[in-house]
């Protein structure tokens, strides 16, 4: 049996179009997967007169308002050798969630458990909070940051007291970006 080309063409076109609207929502699918963003991420700098947090520049791939991967950036430490982490290594970030425009960031017990790494200081204190609290504050919509141990704001966890941090400043409050622990 003889088929007209019209119907052969048409077929194609069936079968076709299908196809190359799946290629399309894979292609779609993996662009909108590896967005990668240039980020700042801030670490500390000291200098025999001086410290202070240097910013860090660093192409991220991340989705959206997917802030946790920012922070596990800066829990990965600087890749500059004249910067220092500010964030033990082993600290695992929960989460960051938005609430309006604060960002609640959720580390784990490590935050404060960890003394190996960072010794626990009054100046390692403040750059481990304006690290995070700077690094977020970048980002269009985020003016403060809130920073909770293992989902709690206080009460104690292996013998340390949530709220008082590493002992010097504490995390009671909501914290405002801070220009004066940027160095120039």
């Amino acid at each position: 049996m003889f088929v007209k080309p019209e119907r052969s063409k048409l077929n194609i076109k069936k079968i076709a179009f299908p196809g190359l609207a799946i290629l399309l929502i894979i292609f779609f699918l993996l662009a909108l997967s590896s967005c990668t963003r240039q980020v700042s991420l801030y670490f500390a700098k000291y200098t025999e007169n001086d410290e202070y947090l240097l910013v860090e520049t660093r192409k991220v791939s991340f989705q959206g308002d997917d802030y946790q991967k920012i922070i596990e950036e800066l829990v990965k430490g600087p890749e500059d050798s004249g910067l220092f982490p500010t964030l033990p290594s082993n600290v695992e970030v929960n989460s960051v969630i938005l609430s309006g425009a604060t960002a609640v960031v959720d580390l784990s017990r490590e935050m404060l458990t960890s003394f190996e790494e960072i010794p626990h200081s009054s100046i390692t204190e403040k750059f481990a909070i304006y690290s995070i609290v700077n690094t977020l504050t970048e980002f269009e919509g985020i003016n403060k940051v809130k920073i909770i141990i293992e989902g709690r704001d206080s009460g104690e966890l292996e013998g340390f007291y949530i709220e008082d941090f590493w002992g010097h400043i504490g995390i009671y409050e909501e914290f405002e970006r801070n220009e004066e622990t940027i160095g120039k």
